[in-house]
């Protein structure tokens, strides 16, 4: 049994980014359309259409383990909304393979000290981007109707203009 198949049986962490946040995102990034994308976390499956959607075609989308998987890729950078319930592992891997990620994560992300302990004292290479509203996630095909915490994108090795940006 894989890591990922553990994880859905303890907590419900199966939601997928709606074709808006990653507008949202991408719009800001402004990234060139012939990025290689690696969306390690399929939850329904639905990212690669969406980026697909926004004219981004080099998409790594697979339903497999990401723990088990991530080194067999070649690619620029990881977009994702990943299991929040394993992010402390994923922020592991991710600091180790020293690529440019951005994450969609819960704004206490900011204050926890893990991300200090995984990323040591300095912290240049990490930003964040903060949306002007709520985000809210679809599960099992439908939006969700209200998320019950604030989010924002964790982005690390981007070179953004400020290391903390409102949308």
């Amino acid at each position: 049994m894989t890591s990922l198949n553990i994880m859905r049986k303890t907590k419900l962490d199966d939601y997928t980014t709606p074709l808006y946040v990653w507008k949202m995102l991408l719009d800001y990034l402004d990234l060139d359309k012939n990025t290689i994308i690696y969306e390690p976390f399929y939850n329904e499956g639905k990212s690669q259409d969406y980026l697909g959607k926004l004219g981004y075609k080099n998409i790594i989308h697979k339903q497999e383990d990401f723990f088990e998987n991530y080194e067999k890729y070649n690619y620029d950078i990881i977009l994702s909304n990943p299991p929040y319930s394993i992010k402390q592992n994923i922020l592991k891997i991710l600091y180790k393979i020293d690529k440019p990620f951005v994450l969609i994560m819960p704004t206490a992300i900011i204050s926890k000290l893990y991300v200090k302990n995984i990323f040591g004292q300095d912290t240049s290479n990490i930003q964040y981007i903060i949306p002007n509203r709520r985000m809210q996630f679809e599960i099992n095909g439908y939006n969700q109707k209200r998320t019950p915490f604030d989010t924002l994108f964790f982005c690390y090795k981007m070179n953004l203009k400020r290391d903390i940006i409102y949308l």
